[in-house]
């Protein structure tokens, strides 16, 4: 199978972290394509960055299925164009963040969400927990004052910040799961868990098993409630 993994960042910095963390999990019988955005921002930690990436993501996405695809990852945690995106394909499109909030949900009674970010970043997250019905699941949101594109230059201070966070979410906050909340901490969750006691989930590869299995079963979003876009002029 072939899956077109769009990074909706104007940036290559974690495409090389991505293709090696997948390459040691999917099936032997998948081809992937990373792809960057040719305009957007850098990196993504609120409602503006979403904004920013949205269009270029979804005109990405639009040309996976005349390429030969059989799913497309947008590859992340906050999703962009990711509903839009399952209304222009017929094959499956599948979200990081979506992806971990479901799987979490599955895998304890509590969860709590970790990652790097200033407090304006929770709005977003927090907004989607509500719409997917996960309200009750969730014990807490922890961020650590890093923002995205530090990830990259201070990976091991993240890392210790990020174990501390999640002990906290553990022993105070009553979480029994731990989602790391953006997609560029890649590498780390097998880590955590070892420290940890307890699941912790990596959305990046959540999100890629759901969509082999996803394209093995035959299965897509409906169209029922993804309504193919009606045809009309736009500019």
């Amino acid at each position: 199978m072939k899956i077109k993994v769009i990074v909706p960042v104007s940036t290559e910095i974690w495409n090389k972290s991505i293709e090696e963390a997948y390459e040691a999990v999917k099936d032997p019988d998948t081809d992937m394509t990373i792809v960057n955005l040719k305009r957007g921002p850098e990196s993504i930690e609120q409602y503006y960055d979403i904004a920013w990436a949205e269009l270029e993501t979804l005109k990405e996405a639009g040309k996976a299925e005349k390429e030969g695809y059989d799913a497309v990852i947008i590859y992340c945690f906050s999703d962009p164009a990711l509903f839009a995106a399952r209304e222009k394909l017929t094959i499956p499109v599948v979200g990081l963040r979506e992806s971990a909030l479901h799987v979490a949900a599955m895998l304890g009674r509590k969860f709590s969400i970790v990652g790097v970010g200033s407090e304006n970043s929770k709005g977003k997250t927090l907004d989607a927990i509500r719409m997917y019905g996960l309200e009750s699941k969730l014990a807490s949101i922890q961020t650590i004052e890093f923002q995205v594109l530090d990830i990259a230059r201070d990976f091991e201070k993240i890392k210790q910040a990020l174990l501390e966070e999640a002990k906290h979410a553990i022993k105070e906050e009553g979480a029994e799961v731990i989602v790391l909340s953006c997609g560029s901490l890649i590498g780390i969750g097998e880590w955590l868990q070892k420290q940890l006691g307890v699941p912790v989930i990596e959305p990046g590869l959540v999100a890629l098993k759901i969509a082999e299995d996803f394209v093995k079963l035959g299965l897509t979003q409906s169209k029922l409630s993804f309504v193919l876009p009606h045809e009309k002029r736009r500019t």
